[in-house]
């Protein structure tokens, strides 16, 4: 009996336990818990994105995109050389009769700097005028007595060779005379002399040099794969060792023809104004030519973005701010090259952008601008309006 009681009571709580799950009286699996499964996957997205995009307007400072030419250096290494320099050396032997110049003395053309002991060649140059003027006095003599027949036509026509022949005799020993004294051939800067009064020298021996540091030229080798951007006339720049910080203007003089075939360069000449004569004959110099590239949209690096999708930047469009994937082409100066759907002028966001969305309402302060300004309304005051 007792057995039947306890069968019938189970029944009982089955039953009713049953009949609470069929009327949803469960609290536990009920939709009033902690966990909502009755309403529409993705709505309270969908409604947070409607908050954000109806929701007050998002502060950011922006900047207009700059066109800026992906411009590239050309960096070599040359050797300069005045535009005009020589090592001077005597036309003869001889031995040295006064330096009357000094190592640094600026000089002019034809202007003095040694002289070779010339006595002898004196001596000849007097010989060779004394003999023509003898000739000539015999010549005269014979031209008055031809037309009475003391002296025959042959006789006139030998004293002619004669004064002929005396004439250029005098004229070499005048040329002897000036090759003992020497002469700057053109205006420049003396270098140390390396003759001395007394020395007795010949063609071989170096007197002095000279160096005309007007402008100085410069030699260096370019790859060939710039063989193309390279042209006579283009401005470059050049720094040497010996005068730290300071830089030089220049342009491209000359080109070489040919490209070496070992290594794979070709030459170029670059001509530098000197007119302080400060840069000289064999400084080296860093040489820098800024080569003109295809110009990108710019915009600050703090403005562009990495995701899963690549790279991207917030660009102000209407009243919204959008997503614009980007291609990075060149970091210069704190400042990102891009290649993508960005123009000259586009307002791109540079602080702020961690907040944005797609389709976000930006209230924008435009750096760069002369006045602050909001650039963008929100959708709610838009549709007051």
């Amino acid at each position: 009996m007792v057995r039947l009681v306890i069968i019938l009571v189970v029944a009982v709580v089955i039953g009713g336990g049953l009949m609470a799950y069929r009327a949803g009286k469960l609290p536990f699996l009920s939709g009033d818990g902690p966990i909502i499964i009755q309403n529409d996957p993705g709505s309270g997205a969908a409604k947070s994105g409607k908050s954000a995009m109806s929701g007050p307007a998002l502060p950011v400072i922006a900047e207009h995109a700059v066109l800026t030419p992906d411009n590239t250096v050309v960096e070599a290494v040359g050797t300069g050389r005045s535009a005009m320099g020589v090592q001077l050396y005597p036309p003869v032997a001889g031995e040295v009769k006064d330096v009357l110049v000094r190592a640094g003395d600026q000089v002019k053309t034809g202007q003095v700097l040694l002289i070779l002991d010339s006595a002898r060649e004196k001596l000849a140059r007097d010989l060779a005028a004394v003999q023509v003027r003898d000739t000539k006095q015999m010549l005269d003599r014979y031209e008055k007595a031809r037309p009475k027949g003391a002296v025959s036509d042959s006789e006139v026509d030998s004293a002619r060779a004669a004064l002929a022949e005396a004439r250029i005799r005098l004229d070499q020993a005048g040329v002897d005379l000036d090759d003992r004294t020497i002469l700057a051939p053109f205006d420049g800067m003396m270098g140390i002399p390396a003759v001395e009064v007394g020395d007795r020298i010949d063609k071989t021996t170096m007197i002095a040099t000279l160096d005309n540091v007007d402008s100085v030229l410069v030699d260096f080798e370019v790859s060939e794969t710039r063989f193309r951007d390279v042209q006579p006339g283009q401005s470059l720049r050049v720094e040497t060792w010996s005068l730290p910080g300071e830089k030089f203007e220049g342009v491209v003089d000359a080109i070489g023809s040919r490209v070496d075939p070992e290594s794979r360069t070709f030459s170029v000449r670059a001509r530098i104004p000197n007119p302080s004569g400060r840069l000289r004959s064999g400084m080296s110099f860093a040489v820098y030519i800024d080569i003109a590239g295809k110009s990108y949209p710019s915009v600050p690096e703090i403005s562009v973005l990495w995701g899963d999708g690549g790279t991207y930047v917030w660009r102000i469009e209407g009243e919204k701010a959008s997503r614009v994937p980007v291609r990075v082409v060149k970091r210069t100066n704190g400042r990102i090259l891009l290649d993508g759907p960005v123009s000259q002028g586009d307002l791109i966001v540079v602080e702020g952008v961690q907040r944005l969305r797609p389709g976000r309402n930006v209230a924008a302060t435009i750096r760069g601008d002369d006045q602050q300004g909001i650039a963008q309304r929100s959708e709610s005051s838009d549709g007051g309006s």
